[in-house]
């Protein structure tokens, strides 16, 4: 049987925005603009034959710049959500695959771009180390499921603390979030070019 050989990036983005707090500036006879941004993504990939599929669904997860909390204008990351990533087994698949998930799963994080920065300084630093992931039981369709909870992840995501005292560098800050996007990669360890054994 053709061993499973398989990595998923799926991109998360970062935005600006207020959750529990907003960005105040004071300016009678204008709207302040603002800008929404989602990454665009790529399905899952399979091969024929194989032990399963990984999947994740990002839909239920958030990261906001919101103002820290006691302040007016200085940047804190606001992380709601998770990330669940899953295992379908094969219907074909062995029994040990079927009953415990596929062996060596991993996860990492990592950055689409290495220099995204704000006033000469990263936006955030990121865990880059590579994770293992435990699969517990299958539910009843058979499908094993990994959480990465908001409490986890703030583990993994430190943003930088800048200070927005202008629209203007809310603004500049605002225009540079959208030039990077924080990516989750989901392996077994095996990849397309490895040789099959």
């Amino acid at each position: 049987m053709k061993k499973l050989s398989l990595l998923i990036a799926l991109a998360l983005i970062v935005t600006i925005g207020g959750v529990y707090a907003s960005w105040v500036y004071i300016k009678n006879d204008d709207v302040a603009d603002i800008t929404g941004a989602k990454a665009i993504t790529m399905t899952e990939a399979t091969f024929d034959g194989n032990y399963g599929t990984f999947g994740a669904d990002l839909s239920n997860l958030s990261l906001k710049v919101d103002p820290k909390p006691n302040t007016s204008h200085v940047t804190s990351l606001l992380i709601s959500g998770s990330i669940k990533i899953t295992f379908t087994p094969n219907a074909n698949a062995d029994e040990t695959i079927k009953t415990q998930g596929l062996p060596n799963s991993t996860f990492k994080f990592s950055l689409s771009n290495t220099d995204w920065k704000y006033n000469g300084e990263d936006i955030l630093t990121i865990d880059t180390e590579v994770h293992n992931i435990t699969w517990g039981g299958p539910d009843e369709n058979g499908v094993f499921t990994y959480e990465i909870t908001a409490e986890v992840l703030k583990d993994y995501i430190t943003l930088t603390e800048f200070t927005l005292d202008t629209k203007a560098e809310y603004d500049a800050y605002d225009a540079v979030l959208t030039n990077g996007q924080i990516v989750i990669s989901i392996s077994d360890g095996k990849h397309s070019d490895t040789p099959a054994s």
